[in-house]
């Protein structure tokens, strides 16, 4: 008998497996099978209707047997058919439990019962532990990223933005390293730029006041002097030729001006045409012969016929001031050489002189408006001071590049070098 009450100690024993353990307990009504129903997975258990065991009468949460004698549905069903189930809902405790009843050979009912929870309770449980979960790992997370965010964005914000190349980061971070030191290095270009545009406001400002001071002021005191009647009659005729040489000189300056000025904003409207440098320059040595035979200065003209698509007037102006700058700030028996050649399709035009030459401390500088070599404005050539600065805006309009080259003492070589040209021309 002693083998016969043999327990199962899974914990997933069924009610139908547990009532069977019991039942053999009760049919041997040994109290020693009651102790090993105790330390089995039955915990605890009730059993009514048998006097034997009225001693292990104990409360249960997990299993409850009772033994009851013909009473209710199924109690009436196991008695009549050996075995009876059932299953009730509490619609208050949200459970429900399932109920077994087994006829004993003494036709006594045995019957167990085992609470289960529903899925919403269930689920009522197990929530909040979720969402303390989910609270735990989103606070977690939001650390760790806060941390990892912070450690990769350090070395970002230790940057040195005013020298890139001397940062130690990622070398993803390269490319935008190198761009922004080439911003940089823009950037102070143009302050550069600026810095240098606002003195040569500052000194045009000074120099066209001085320049256009000089002519006005030489006319007015001649006038004055011929209105008071001070001026002999053999002096009317050169003190009018001095009044008329300034006029025109100051005509010639704000025509100057005005060319430049639409040079600068891109608004001269005239006729661009096939123009052959080769006899453009014959036209300005004629146009010069006075002028180098006063100053005895020998105008010579070298190379081929060589065509380029121009301005032709913006052409002639540039290649006139600069040979007549040649011829005014040369030597007495010295030359000037005008060279048209075409090298690699490229249209070339090179005026040399053997004049006093340029200091190289003011070769950059040469082409910008009114500017003097000579600071005291003492001494100096007549002119409008603006000869340079047409050529300049001039090769700038025709897309020509300028080189120039000069020795004090020696003479200077001015280059000036055109776009290849289509070859109809």
């Amino acid at each position: 008998m002693h083998s016969s009450c043999n327990l199962i100690k899974s914990s997933n024993t069924s009610v139908k497996g547990d009532i069977e353990i019991v039942t053999e307990c009760v049919v041997t009504e040994e109290e020693k099978h009651f102790q090993e129903i105790e330390n089995s997975q039955i915990k605890s258990y009730e059993v009514i209707g048998a006097s034997i065991l009225d001693k292990a009468r104990k409360d249960s949460d997990h299993i409850i047997m009772e033994a009851f004698q013909y009473s209710k549905n199924i109690e009436k069903e196991a008695y009549e058919k050996g075995q009876g189930e059932d299953t009730r809902m509490s619609n208050t405790l949200r459970k429900q439990t399932y109920y077994y009843a087994v006829r004993l050979k003494d036709g006594t009912i045995l019957r167990m019962s085992r609470e289960t929870q529903t899925i919403i309770k269930q689920m009522e449980d197990i929530i909040p532990i979720i969402m303390l979960m989910l609270a735990v790992v989103t606070i977690l997370s939001m650390t760790l990223s806060k941390m990892s965010t912070d450690r990769i964005v350090e070395p970002i914000n230790q940057i040195d933005l005013i020298h890139p190349k001397k940062n130690k980061t990622y070398s993803e971070l390269t490319p935008l390293l190198d761009k922004i030191e080439k911003q940089n290095m823009d950037i102070e270009r143009q302050i550069k730029e600026i810095k240098e545009a606002e003195n040569m406001r500052k000194e045009f400002s000074a120099n066209v006041s001085h320049e256009l001071k000089t002519p006005l002021t030489t006319i007015s005191g001649y006038a004055e002097l011929m209105k008071d009647g001070l001026v002999k009659p053999e002096d009317m005729p050169r003190f009018s030729a001095t009044i008329y040489d300034e006029a025109r000189r100051l005509i010639s300056m704000i025509e100057g001006i005005i060319k430049l000025s639409r040079l600068d904003e891109n608004r001269v409207q005239l006729d661009w045409e096939n123009v052959d440098l080769y006899e453009l320059a014959f036209t300005i040595k004629n146009d010069l012969t006075r002028r180098s035979q006063e100053e005895e200065v020998a105008v010579h003209i070298r190379g081929v016929h060589t065509k380029i698509r121009g301005v032709q007037q913006i052409l002639y102006e540039m290649f006139f001031n600069i040979c007549e700058n040649a011829i005014k700030y040369n030597h007495k028996g010295g030359e000037v050489v005008f060279t048209i050649s075409k090298m690699n399709d490229y249209p070339i035009v090179i005026v040399e002189d053997t004049g006093i030459g340029i200091p190289k401390e003011d070769l950059d500088r040469i082409f910008e408006r009114f500017y003097r070599v000579d600071k005291s404005h003492s001494n100096q050539k007549k002119g409008s001071g603006l000869g340079l600065s047409i050529v300049k805006h001039g090769a700038k309009f025709h897309n020509a590049e300028m080189e120039v080259d000069s020795e004090l003492g020696k003479g200077t070589k001015i280059t000036i070098i055109f776009p290849k040209q289509k070859s109809d021309l």
